[in-house]
């Protein structure tokens, strides 16, 4: 079983699409709206030229894809075959930038739809995507992934924007902010082997937390995430295989592995962080993705 650009269980002929996900309460700046933009012209793109050529365009030349793994998203697409048929579409309902405008993440609802013109999605699921701007001022994609759900039964949330905290002098030491958010993603690792996702996200997440799971809708809100992962999620291995951090030092991301379970390859996962600096330059989780591997048959 394959995925799509956006994490979708690829049962249909598909390669998913974008969508920002639901609420946070304050005002963004002027420039967090580009990453809007980007995001609704990435899916103008990809609904005109098609999955491949569309992808081609939006994607940075090391820009990660997860299939299920992660994969550099333009040497997987050049080895798809041009042309698609179907209408993907997806609109962002949440985004965030850094304070130096060179970094930014949105997550929102995916539909794909067999024929053009019929009403009913023939799959459905939610995205996450992180954007980085280019030497050339352009914005291009990063990092994308997803997960599949069945179809929504209440409207999309507003779209509304995070804000990291941006604290004067965050960014002056490249080498220790880099290191404060791996020890931030290896201490949420810690208390999800020891106590369980759950309590983590109680701990490390934000107030307005984003968390994404296959066959989950979407799950808002520090609590809310909490709440309603603590019947199916207990405790899980995490190891960090990357992080990036923004200059101004105030968000950032990492990914890796998630595993729950003994048997590691019968059992696991690829999990992305978002994090953001608090008011207190703590790093907050703004967005968590967990995308199951296939099972072994």
């Amino acid at each position: 079983m394959t995925r799509s650009p956006r994490g979708v269980l690829a049962a249909l002929p598909l390669i998913a699409l974008l969508l920002p996900s639901p609420g946070a309460t304050t005002v963004p700046a002027d420039s967090a709206r580009e990453i809007v933009q980007a995001e609704r012209a990435f899916a103008d793109s990809v609904r005109s030229l098609g999955v491949r050529d569309g992808f081609l365009a939006w994607l940075a030349p090391t820009g990660v894809l997860f299939k299920p793994g992660p994969v550099i998203g333009i040497q997987h697409h050049h080895q798809q075959p041009p042309g698609w048929s179907g209408l993907l579409t997806w609109w962002p309902v949440r985004a965030a930038i850094s304070a130096d405008g060179k970094l930014g993440w949105s997550t929102g609802p995916w539909a794909f739809r067999r024929d053009s013109t019929q009403r009913q999605a023939d799959a459905t699921g939610q995205y996450l995507t992180v954007w980085r701007r280019q030497a050339n001022g352009t914005w291009k994609v990063i990092l994308d992934g997803g997960v599949s759900h069945p179809a929504p039964t209440t409207a999309d949330p507003s779209l509304s924007y995070s804000n990291p905290a941006s604290t004067p002098g965050l960014g002056s030491q490249p080498l220790a902010a880099r290191k404060s958010l791996y020890q931030a993603d290896a201490s949420f690792a810690r208390v999800a082997a020891s106590e369980g996702v759950p309590v983590a996200i109680s701990r490390y997440g934000a107030d307005d937390l984003i968390a994404l799971r296959e066959g989950e809708r979407r799950m808002s809100g520090r609590a809310g995430a909490q709440s309603a992962l603590a019947g199916s999620e207990k405790r899980a291995t995490l190891m960090s295989t990357a992080q990036h951090i923004a200059a101004s030092g105030d968000l950032g991301y990492t990914y890796g592995t998630w595993v729950t379970g003994d048997a590691a390859a019968q059992d696991s996962s690829w999990y992305v962080h978002v994090w953001h600096r608090s008011p207190a330059a703590t790093w907050r989780l703004a967005a968590e993705l967990v995308m199951p591997m296939p099972k072994s048959k």
